[in-house]
């Protein structure tokens, strides 16, 4: 027994906590309730292990990868592209034991990365393996702290922002209906009318469409936003209940390569989006509504667009310092 009763009145606690050839552990207590929760107390603590080493973490990035997507990632829109994004970095880094990941690290993978893609590309891996980590560590399974946590992203210069106008609209559309998939064409006129992405649009089905109306579910925010549409437009698209196009993204490339409508580098499907946008500002649109329309969370993004808007560009006649002097540069005496 554990606790024993001295000739003195007190109690005596003796423990071997880790067994007969371990450590003795000897107190005395002036009552036996005292000494019974000293006895628990130590005997929990045993149980803990707190002499012994954790054990080490030794799982590589890839099963950190697996893990996150499981538990995740898997309700994510992009969930597989992006794993499958993040162990494509994994294997370019050599899988790496996860604990070992330093940002000295990542900066020799981004440099030698960036020989091949774009900064902004490289900034994106940045961002999927910083999320990785903070996931992780918010889902209790990463005990470590986020290696690349303090790194800054690459500063790069923002790509030239291209749209198409009303001579090459019309040509492009011509190619479109020209080619072989029609739905091609639809999907894109869907897109210059609402400012939508290719993926929301290419993936509507009949639910989401009502007359006067679309509503695209599968965005990038994942957040639901409803565009009115014309008439014309909702009479022109199939009325079945499922989905209503097939994946077309290659037809629409070939029609922009038979009109020889030139795109700045990295811009496909989305210079119909950028049209939109760029149409609806010159022609006298709110920046306010268009940032709804696009679904943007942050009116930051939408301001790309402001300087299209006629009222933005009359204003820098109307209220110029010579405005008011019939161009002529007013003489200040001091």
């Amino acid at each position: 027994m554990s606790i024993r009763k001295q000739k003195n009145g007190k109690y005596l606690v003796e423990l071997y906590p880790q067994g007969g050839g371990g450590k003795r552990i000897r107190k005395t207590f002036k009552t036996q309730a005292e000494a019974k929760r000293f006895e628990q107390f130590t005997l929990t603590e045993v149980e803990q292990k707190p002499w012994l080493p954790s054990k080490e973490d030794k799982r590589k990035l890839n099963e950190l990868i697996e893990i996150w997507f499981s538990l995740h990632g898997i309700a994510l829109n992009d969930g597989k592209k992006r794993k499958n994004k993040l162990l494509a970095t994994s294997a370019l880094m050599g899988n790496p034991t996860a604990k070992n990941i330093t940002a000295s690290d990542f900066s020799k993978y981004r440099q030698l990365r960036i020989e091949s893609v774009s900064i902004k590309t490289v900034n994106n891996d940045q961002t999927h393996l910083n999320a990785l980590f903070n996931e992780l560590k918010r889902l209790g399974e990463w005990d470590y702290g986020n290696p690349i946590a303090e790194l800054r992203a690459l500063k790069y210069k923002q790509p030239e922002m291209g749209f198409l106008k009303p001579d090459e609209i019309e040509v492009v559309f011509d190619e479109l209906k020209k080619g072989r998939n029609y739905d091609a064409y639809l999907i894109s006129k869907i897109c210059i009318s609402t400012g939508c992405r290719w993926g929301e649009a290419e993936t509507l089905t009949g639910s989401q469409l009502m007359p006067g109306r679309v509503t695209f579910i599968h965005t990038k925010g994942n957040k639901r936003r409803s565009v009115p549409i014309s008439e014309e437009l909702y009479n022109e698209l199939p009325q079945n209940t499922g989905r209503l196009f097939s994946n077309c993204v290659r037809s629409f490339k070939m029609a922009i390569n038979r009109a020889a409508v030139r795109l700045p580098k990295g811009q496909s499907t989305h210079v119909l989006r950028h049209t939109f946008a760029s149409h609806f500002m010159m022609n006298g649109g709110n920046i306010l509504v268009l940032q709804q329309i696009l679904g943007h969370a942050n009116i930051t993004d939408t301001m790309k667009y402001a300087h299209f808007s006629s009222a933005h560009l009359e204003d820098a006649i109307r209220l110029n310092p010579l405005a008011k002097n019939g161009g002529k540069m007013a003489v200040v005496t001091v």
